[in-house]
């Protein structure tokens, strides 16, 4: 149902303006100016072959979803055993923000899978001591890190974790040589990508815009919080992102699997280094992530990139069930049901059978008309990045399409026509013409105070309503204005402040 429901956002459509490159290598190429490793982009470029509307560029999602869940339920059943493993591959299946990556152009889901056969085959490892689960979890780990450089986090902390089995006693001088190489590989891969890909971006223009960006979307304001306190609400906002609206209900189960993972491996192992383990399986992470918000090096909280927690925080739910379901009884089987069936009601029910939006493809095609209609061919058009993106699909699809930098973080694209030009931030709530007014003219010379045409569109976001975004423009007039749903294109005249 989500496949065609929306129309391509930035994001997706990010993706295909690299996947539409004409070359393996031109894709590579293009790849390298986003904040993504290239398999995700490489594997589109071919997709492609196949279609590009908003089905059929979303179909790998969906596909890879599959993969992703099966391994899960292998995951949690060798930790947990069957019926939790049933209740957190329930968990998965239904949360919304699982259905989503389901349907978006995005590798999210390409990750996961990657992510739970890790898992698997290094529980597996623990399990049979074979150096060939341990090498297939190493495989899947790399892999993980050529679709998304949050795999960077996941392979932090399962070494970690694999320090306190050492400890046990419990590896023998075979496994931990094995393990060490595992671990010398994994940081040449890890090396090899910050190197060769990943430093470009630190402390530059991307990384200030996208943490203005972070620190904003939340309930918390970052200037007034304790960072302690502000850290730990993150990661209470990522467990909200994943239960929906009964979260306390959720965290309680988090906090009781906790305290029955520890349980679990104490019983399992007779080993108080192993239960120590099985918790802090769940715990590490979420310290790692807060550690890295703090430190201003990756986010946490209502955001996909804070994705890769996922399956840690979903095992201390299915944990939590673990005193309920541990022994057949059809009454205890029929508590958990309803009480799942519950949460679906509250959460995955409403966002995809109710669905109401306007952000659907016939509404990014008649955006586009209307701007045909109204925008003489040959005039130059002032929009932010988001944007840009959607138009870019809209507008002129398959044909490839390069920015020309104009300085200062403005860039050019030629566009069926129009010269379209673009702001120094993704979104226009972002970027204050007025204060920057000298950067303008230095862009637009003796234009800038001639009459421009400026188009956004809304997303469905309090942030772009035309109140928010017009008092960050020097003062002037609108000539012409043609408003279609929350989308704005004007023609306007600035003034000099």
């Amino acid at each position: 149902m989500l496949l065609n429901a929306f129309f391509l956002d930035f994001d997706e459509s990010m993706h295909f303006q690299v996947a539409r490159e004409a070359s393996f290598y031109d894709a590579w190429l293009a790849s390298r100016i986003h904040t993504h490793p290239p398999l995700v982009f490489l594997f589109y470029h071919y997709w492609i072959a196949l279609g590009d509307s908003e089905v059929i560029l979303r179909l790998p999602s969906l596909l890879f979803s599959i993969p992703a869940l099966v391994l899960s339920f292998l995951w949690f059943r060798e930790i947990l055993g069957e019926r939790p493993a049933l209740v957190g591959l329930t968990f998965l299946t239904f949360s919304m923000p699982v259905i989503h990556l389901g349907a978006l152009m995005r590798g999210y889901m390409l990750l996961l899978t990657f992510v739970f056969a890790a898992l698997y085959l290094q529980e597996r490892f623990y399990q049979t001591r074979s150096l060939r689960t341990l090498a297939g979890s190493c495989c899947c780990l790399i892999l993980a890190m050529l679709t998304h450089y949050s795999a960077a986090w996941l392979i932090l902390v399962l070494g970690l974790l694999a320090l306190i089995r050492i400890v046990s006693g419990t590896f023998t001088k075979r496994m931990i040589v094995g393990w060490v190489i595992s671990q010398f590989v994994l940081l040449g891969v890890c090396l090899i990508f910050y190197l060769g890909h990943v430093r470009q971006f630190v402390k530059s223009e991307t990384q200030t815009n996208m943490w203005e960006f972070w620190l904003n979307d939340s309930a918390y304001d970052p200037t007034t919080t304790s960072p302690v306190y502000l850290a730990i609400m993150r990661v209470g906002e990522f467990i909200q992102y994943l239960s929906g609206p009964l979260r306390i209900f959720i965290l309680g189960l988090i906090v009781t699997g906790i305290l029955m993972l520890f349980k679990k491996g104490k019983q399992d192992s007779n080993s108080i280094w192993i239960a120590i383990e099985r918790v802090m399986l769940v715990l590490l992470p979420l310290m790692v992530a807060m550690l890295l918000f703090h430190f201003h090096i990756y986010p946490v909280g209502h955001t996909r990139h804070s994705i890769w927690l996922t399956p840690f925080v979903v095992l201390a739910l299915a944990a939590g069930t673990w005193p309920l379901l541990k022994r057949p009884s059809l009454i205890k089987n029929g508590i958990a049901v309803v009480l799942i069936v519950l949460w679906i009601d509250s959460f995955a029910y409403p966002n995809v059978w109710k669905l109401k939006t306007t952000q659907t493809p016939q509404m990014a095609q008649q955006m586009v008309s209307v701007l045909k209609k109204t925008i003489p061919a040959g005039e130059t058009i002032l929009t932010d990045d988001s944007t840009r993106n959607v138009l870019e699909y809209y507008l002129v699809g398959r044909s490839i399409v390069h920015g020309k930098p104009l300085g200062n973080g403005y860039t050019e694209y030629k566009m069926e026509g129009y010269r379209v030009i673009t702001i120094p931030k993704f979104h226009f709530y972002l970027y204050n013409i007025e204060t920057d007014w000298a950067t303008f003219t230095e862009v637009f010379g003796s234009k800038s105070t001639k009459p421009l045409w400026l188009v956004y569109l809304g997303f469905e976001t309090s942030d772009s309503h035309p109140s928010n975004v017009f008092k960050r423009f020097p003062p002037g007039k609108i000539i012409q204005q043609a408003s279609f749903l929350d989308n704005q294109i004007l023609q306007v005249q600035f003034q000099e402040p």
